[in-house]
């Protein structure tokens, strides 16, 4: 009996999709310890990843513990960091920004992030159930977060992973 060996397939969309993916994973971890230490002294540690799942009807509200929802809001806080970070990479490629700028470009996007999140969604279409997730921080904590998210997008772009090699 012989066996063949599967080739690896070089040059593949896929391989840089998944690595643009990770740079959202990662700079929504920062985002997502900021707000639950904050949330200790506000209001509980799990308040705003469970606040997340209520928003969209996961849960009954308040700020006692609940496992479904806190797990779940944990993940679609993940799932939303990867879709805002790809969606960064798209912004910054076609405006071709490098270097430093990312970092600073990246911070104003997580403001606008936040910014469009909280009127549109929070305040808009899921007003009637984000009630939780809106009192599990202070306002400025999100804000500050968002700032953190996209500065840390912008140095994983710049200087981590996906850097782009300049060609000589």
């Amino acid at each position: 009996m012989s066996t063949t060996a599967i080739p690896r397939a070089t040059g593949s969309s896929i391989e840089p999709a998944v690595r643009a993916g990770a740079v959202g994973l990662i700079a929504g971890l920062p985002l997502a310890a900021w707000l639950m230490i904050v949330g200790i002294f506000a209001s509980t540690l799990w308040a705003a990843p469970q606040g997340i799942a209520q928003t969209v009807g996961i849960g009954h509200s308040g700020h006692d513990f609940q496992l479904a929802p806190f797990i779940l809001g944990v993940m679609g806080h993940m799932v939303n960091s990867v879709i805002l970070g790809l969606v960064f990479l798209g912004v910054v490629a076609i405006f071709n920004v490098r270097g430093w700028a990312l970092v600073l470009v990246g911070a104003v996007y997580g403001i606008v992030a936040y910014e469009i999140i909280y009127w549109v969604l929070l305040r808009g279409l899921l007003s009637g159930t984000s009630g939780s997730f809106l009192s599990a921080d202070p306002q400025w904590a999100f804000i500050l977060g968002h700032l953190m998210f996209g500065a840390v997008l912008g140095l994983l772009v710049a200087y981590g992973p996906l850097r782009r090699q300049e060609v000589r």
